[in-house]
C-alpha cells in the first residue's frame, strides 16, 4: 500500500509540475504577429522600391572620340544596340559612313582637332564620354603621336569634366606605364595618370592587347607580332583576338 501512495502522488505532481508551461504559452503567441507586422511592411516598401527603380528607364548621352579606328567602330556598334542610351554624339574629323545599324539617336559633329577648345558645344550636355584615340609613331612620327595620343585625349577629358560629364571611359594600351623607357607604354601611362587625377564620378580604362584585325592601312609592327601569335591564340585564350571584346 505505501507503493501505491507513491505512484498516485507521482500522478497528482506531473501536472503540477507542467502547469506553468501551459501558462507561458498564451503569453507568447500575441508576441508572434507582432513580429511579422513590421516585416511584411518592410518588404512590401522594399519591393514598390525595387519595381520604381527598375521601372526608371537609363537616358544616358554618350559621346565617342575615336569611332573611326576598330576599337570604336565596335564600341558605337555596341552604344546603338543599347536601349539605355538616348543619345550618341560622334565626335569626328570628318563624316564616317557606318553600316545600318546606327539610327536617328546618332549625330556626326565635326570638329578639328588642332582646336578642340573652339568646339566646346560638341561636347556639353553628356553624361557618359569615350574616348578609343589613338595612332603610331610609325605613322605619325613622334610628335603626331603623342599630340594624338597625349594632348588630345588630355583635352577631350577636360572639356568633357568641365562641362558636367559624369562617366569617363578611355581605351588605353596593355602595358602602360609612365615611368618605361619606350615611348609608347610611357605616353599612354601619362594619359592614365592625368586622367584620373581629373576625379570623374566614374572613371574607366582599359587595357587591350594586340588587336588581331584587318585595317585598311598596314602597320608592320602588327603583321609581324601578328603572325607570330596566331599559333598561340589556339592554346591561349588571354590573347586578344578581335575587338568586340571591349565592354559596353
Amino acid at each position: 500500500m505505501p507503493g501505491e501512495v507513491n505512484k498516485e502522488e507521482q500522478m497528482t505532481e506531473q501536472p503540477t509540475a507542467e502547469q506553468p508551461e501551459v501558462e507561458a504559452t498564451p503569453t507568447e503567441e500575441p508576441e508572434v504577429p507582432n513580429a511579422e507586422v513590421p516585416n511584411q511592411e518592410q518588404d512590401q516598401l522594399h519591393s514598390e522600391n525595387a519595381e520604381k527603380v527598375c521601372s526608371q528607364p537609363q537616358s544616358l548621352r554618350a559621346f565617342v572620340v575615336g569611332g573611326s579606328g576598330e576599337v570604336g567602330k565596335q564600341l558605337v556598334k555596341q552604344l546603338a544596340f543599347n536601349s539605355d542610351i538616348k543619345q550618341i554624339t560622334l565626335i569626328v574629323r570628318q563624316p564616317i559612313k557606318y553600316d545600318d545599324y546606327i539610327d536617328n539617336r546618332t549625330v556626326q559633329k565635326i570638329v578639328d582637332f588642332e582646336k578642340l577648345e573652339e568646339h566646346k558645344d560638341a561636347f556639353a550636355e553628356h553624361d557618359v564620354g569615350y574616348c578609343t584615340l589613338g595612332t603610331t609613331r610609325g605613322r605619325a612620327g613622334v610628335d603626331g603621336f603623342k599630340r594624338v595620343d597625349h594632348d588630345y585625349v588630355v583635352t577631350v577629358a577636360k572639356m568633357a569634366k568641365e562641362l558636367g560629364c559624369k562617366q569617363f571611359h578611355l581605351c588605353s594600351s596593355k602595358g602602360a606605364n609612365e615611368k618605361s623607357t619606350i615611348l609608347y607604354p610611357k605616353v599612354k601611362g601619362q594619359v592614365e595618370r592625368e586622367i584620373t587625377e581629373m576625379n570623374f564620378d566614374k572613371c574607366f580604362i582599359y587595357r587591350p592587347g594586340l588587336l588581331l584585325t584587318k585595317r585598311s592601312e598596314r602597320r608592320w609592327g602588327e603583321l609581324i607580332f601578328t603572325g607570330i601569335l596566331k599559333p598561340i591564340t589556339f592554346f591561349f585564350s588571354n590573347v586578344d583576338q578581335c575587338t568586340n571584346r571591349i565592354n559596353r
